[in-house]
């Protein structure tokens, strides 16, 4: 992989950390305490500045009670639903901590909305 790929990766997983940890109400050092690193270091890598081992990020992702597939999926095609900043406003918001009934609800009327799930 070349540099300039690297640093889109980076880039690219830093938003993804920063959108999903405001969505939760996190601050940097708040997050970096449940997932038991520095708030320094959670800055670092949301401005693309430091790389994160897949066992930092895996604490991470449990700290933001996300699947891991969540912050590594780096593809941002465009060609795939799912991609687009709105799709993921909307996955933030669902999949923030919520109330099963809450999820249950969310899912109706999306259903509603758009039909069944194919």
């Amino acid at each position: 992989m070349t540099a300039r790929a690297m640093k889109h990766v980076r880039s690219f997983l830093g938003e993804r950390l920063r959108a999903l940890r405001k969505q939760r109400g996190l601050s940097q050092e708040r997050l970096g305490h449940k997932s038991a690193l520095s708030g320094k270091f959670i800055g670092e890598v949301e401005r693309g500045e430091k790389s994160i081992s897949i066992d930092s990020l895996y604490r991470v992702s449990v700290a933001l009670e996300v699947p891991l597939s969540t912050l590594t999926d780096v593809r941002g095609d465009g060609d795939k639903p799912g991609t687009d900043r709105e799709t993921e406003k909307i996955f933030a918001l669902v999949t923030a901590r919520r109330r099963p009934e809450e999820i249950r609800k969310a899912y109706d009327v999306l259903r509603a909305l758009f039909g069944k799930a194919s």
